[in-house]
């Protein structure tokens, strides 16, 4: 009965806290609107040369803070539009979506792999490999291929998901599998709770018929980048290399500053990685000699080159910032709470910057916000862009469509 009793007081003062706070915050704002609606109608005075006459000035202007203002005027430049899911579908897991031409092919964390008409959302097909996938599918030349936990590659029929071939490799795979000229690159660790390391594998893309592998002293979860001759990948021993394409060999390597965790990119005879400590470095492709390198704040990685001279560099601190290709040259940098990643717009010179709020942002060759995008429910993962709409799965587990409209935005067609 005491301790009911006092539960009951400690209750009774928590609402006298509450609504006691309620009317102090009402009172502070009942008193700046009263003090700038007297503000705007205060009202100067002139005394007129015989001293008798009086005539009313004009009223002052309501003060606002420069940066106040700022963000007012950038607000009334954008555009703000609420979007609505043409259709979803439930699924179980987190989902990772691929773009397959007129379909999407999608993973889950539970195994399940599925074809889904990209118009309609009905599911074409579903298979459950009964394992954990982590990672999206690759999608090329009529055939899907997933990677999974349980140490297999799967090669599927895309049109229908029966199984074409598999492949057991040495442990876990996590990255999405690359696939160039026939070959598919997978890597995988040595299914070590202590003393990770990856294997690099590369295996015909029509029979699943090992080429060659390759022994690293490395680790690292993320997937080979593939260029025209040579395949590159990074890892925590702090180094990137370069293997021939065709045997496997090892053509160069280049020490880092830090641990390599992401996938590099190949652009324009250029291997450009980031390191773990924010720092973004161009390598020359043939040699590995060093280009340039640019420091960033955080936890950084690379989004996929637009073709536009550009570099898009995405940080853990919520900022995405634009490099200069050639040089390594800060441009601009974008803040978004939630920063999760960015895609082009097809059609348009603007990208799109996803917030895991389910916020999207549209930004402009220079960085300006020229729309802002407003979806009724978060993201939980990179969204992917593909014939005017947007495919994202949300955290009550439905991925879904959103029409974006694209003529009603702004921005420039290239």
């Amino acid at each position: 009965m005491r301790k009911n009793m006092d539960e009951s007081s400690r209750n009774a003062r928590l609402i006298v806290l509450k609504l006691l706070l309620c009317f102090l915050f009402v009172f502070i704002v009942a008193f700046f609107v009263t003090q700038v609606s007297l503000g705007a109608r205060t009202q100067g005075v002139a005394v007129s040369g015989n001293g008798g006459a009086r005539a009313e000035g004009r009223k002052q202007a309501v003060f606002l803070p420069a940066y106040l203002q700022d963000s007012l005027q950038q607000l009334s430049r954008i555009s703000i539009r609420r979007l609505s899911p043409s259709w979803e579908l439930a699924a179980d897991g987190e989902a990772f979506i691929t773009d397959g031409g007129s379909n999407l092919y999608v993973t889950t964390t539970n195994g399940q792999v599925m074809a889904l008409n990209a118009s309609s959302g009905e599911t074409l097909w579903s298979l459950g490999l009964g394992t954990w996938v982590s990672a999206p599918p690759t999608v090329e030349a009529g055939v899907v291929y997933v990677g999974a936990t349980n140490h297999v590659l799967y090669a599927l029929d895309a049109a229908s998901g029966a199984l074409l071939w598999y492949f057991t490799a040495q442990g876990e795979i996590l990255a999405q599998p690359a696939v160039s000229d026939g070959l598919v690159f997978i890597s995988a660790d040595n299914d070590s709770v202590y003393d990770l390391v990856h294997r690099l594998y590369a295996v015909d893309a029509r029979s699943g018929a090992l080429l060659w592998a390759y022994d690293t002293q490395s680790w690292t979860q993320a997937p080979p980048a593939v260029g025209a001759d040579a395949v590159y990948l990074g890892g925590y021993l702090r180094e990137v290399y370069a293997l021939d394409k065709q045997s496997g060999q090892l053509l160069w390597s280049s020490t880092a500053p830090n641990i390599v965790f992401s996938s590099p990119r190949i652009v324009d005879g250029k291997v450009i990685f980031t390191c773990i400590d924010g720092s973004v470095h161009a390598l020359d492709a043939g040699d590995g000699k060093l280009m340039w390198s640019s420091k960033l704040n955080g936890f950084v990685w690379l989004a996929p080159p637009e073709g536009d001279g550009i570099l898009y560099a995405c940080s853990k601190d919520n900022a995405v910032t634009a490099l200069a290709l050639e040089t390594g040259e800060e441009l601009w940098s974008f803040e978004d709470r939630g920063f999760l990643s960015l895609s082009s717009l097809a059609g348009k010179q603007t990208i799109c910057v996803f917030s895991s709020k389910g916020r999207i942002s549209i930004l402009s060759p220079d960085g300006e916000r020229l729309a802002l995008l407003l979806a009724p429910h978060d993201f939980t993962s990179s969204p992917l862009v593909k014939g005017g709409y947007i495919y994202v799965r949300s955290s009550d587990g439905f991925i879904r469509a959103y029409p974006l409209a694209e003529e009603e935005l702004p921005g420039k067609r290239p």
